[in-house]
Protein backbone atom coordinates (compact mmCIF):
# COMPACT_ATOMS: atom_id res chain seq x y z
CA UNK A 1 0.00 0.00 0.00
CA UNK A 2 1.38 3.39 -0.87
CA UNK A 3 1.83 6.42 1.60
CA UNK A 4 -1.34 7.98 -0.31
CA UNK A 5 -3.62 4.87 -0.17
CA UNK A 6 -2.98 4.57 3.70
CA UNK A 7 -3.68 8.32 4.09
CA UNK A 8 -6.96 7.85 2.20
CA UNK A 9 -8.18 4.52 4.54
CA UNK A 10 -7.19 6.50 7.43
CA UNK A 11 -9.49 9.67 5.87
CA UNK A 12 -12.30 7.19 5.77
CA UNK A 13 -11.88 5.79 9.03
CA UNK A 14 -11.10 8.90 10.90
CA UNK A 15 -14.78 10.34 8.62
CA UNK A 16 -16.85 7.39 8.25
CA UNK A 17 -20.12 7.61 10.77
CA UNK A 18 -19.86 3.96 12.35
CA UNK A 19 -21.70 5.36 15.11
CA UNK A 20 -24.53 5.82 12.73
CA UNK A 21 -24.00 2.22 11.74
CA UNK A 22 -23.66 1.03 14.84
CA UNK A 23 -27.39 2.65 16.10
CA UNK A 24 -29.16 0.90 12.37
CA UNK A 25 -27.51 -2.72 13.42
CA UNK A 26 -29.14 -2.33 16.64
CA UNK A 27 -32.48 -0.86 15.69
CA UNK A 28 -32.14 -3.81 12.97
CA UNK A 29 -30.74 -6.36 14.88
CA UNK A 30 -28.39 -7.38 12.27
CA UNK A 31 -26.12 -9.66 13.78
CA UNK A 32 -22.73 -10.91 12.90
CA UNK A 33 -21.28 -14.41 13.84
CA UNK A 34 -18.61 -13.61 16.57
CA UNK A 35 -15.26 -15.79 16.89
CA UNK A 36 -16.89 -17.97 19.27
CA UNK A 37 -19.81 -18.68 16.82
CA UNK A 38 -22.41 -16.87 18.47
CA UNK A 39 -24.93 -13.90 16.93
CA UNK A 40 -24.61 -10.73 17.84
CA UNK A 41 -24.65 -7.20 16.82
CA UNK A 42 -21.53 -6.09 16.53
CA UNK A 43 -19.64 -3.55 18.23
CA UNK A 44 -18.25 -0.09 16.83
CA UNK A 45 -14.85 -1.91 17.28
CA UNK A 46 -15.67 -4.38 15.18
CA UNK A 47 -17.19 -2.64 12.77
CA UNK A 48 -13.97 -0.46 12.26
CA UNK A 49 -11.89 -3.26 12.20
CA UNK A 50 -13.91 -5.39 9.51
CA UNK A 51 -14.23 -1.96 7.65
CA UNK A 52 -10.26 -1.33 7.83
CA UNK A 53 -9.70 -4.96 6.63
CA UNK A 54 -11.96 -4.98 3.58
CA UNK A 55 -10.83 -0.97 2.82
CA UNK A 56 -6.88 -2.93 2.70
CA UNK A 57 -8.11 -6.26 0.29
CA UNK A 58 -9.71 -3.72 -2.20
CA UNK A 59 -6.89 -1.25 -2.16
CA UNK A 60 -3.79 -4.48 -2.76
CA UNK A 61 -6.22 -6.63 -5.05
CA UNK A 62 -7.86 -3.19 -6.67
CA UNK A 63 -11.51 -4.89 -6.21
CA UNK A 64 -14.61 -4.17 -4.50
CA UNK A 65 -15.13 -6.68 -1.31
CA UNK A 66 -18.44 -6.84 0.41
CA UNK A 67 -19.45 -8.53 3.72
CA UNK A 68 -22.14 -7.72 6.64
CA UNK A 69 -23.47 -4.99 4.73
CA UNK A 70 -20.07 -2.89 3.76
CA UNK A 71 -18.81 -2.72 0.54
CA UNK A 72 -15.43 -1.42 0.14
CA UNK A 73 -14.30 -0.39 -3.37
CA UNK A 74 -11.38 0.02 -5.05
CA UNK A 75 -11.88 2.67 -8.62
CA UNK A 76 -8.40 2.29 -10.40
CA UNK A 77 -8.88 5.95 -12.11
CA UNK A 78 -6.73 9.12 -12.09
CA UNK A 79 -4.07 6.83 -9.37
CA UNK A 80 -7.11 5.13 -7.40
CA UNK A 81 -10.59 6.20 -5.59
CA UNK A 82 -11.28 4.18 -2.38
CA UNK A 83 -14.71 4.24 -0.96
CA UNK A 84 -16.48 2.15 1.94
CA UNK A 85 -20.37 1.96 2.14
CA UNK A 86 -22.72 0.68 4.44
CA UNK A 87 -26.04 -0.42 2.55
CA UNK A 88 -29.14 -2.13 4.09
CA UNK A 89 -30.84 -2.59 1.02
CA UNK A 90 -29.86 -2.22 -3.02
CA UNK A 91 -31.63 -3.61 -6.22
CA UNK A 92 -30.42 -4.02 -9.88
CA UNK A 93 -31.83 -4.80 -12.70
CA UNK A 94 -30.15 -5.91 -16.10
CA UNK A 95 -31.65 -4.28 -19.53
CA UNK A 96 -31.29 -6.21 -22.80
CA UNK A 97 -31.12 -4.33 -25.75
CA UNK A 98 -33.66 -6.02 -28.23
Amino acid sequence: MTPKQQDALDNIMDSFDFDQVHKVMVFLDWQWANMNGHLEVPEKYELRSEARRILKTAIEEKTTVSTGGFIAEYIDEDGGWIDLKFVISEWDEEVKND
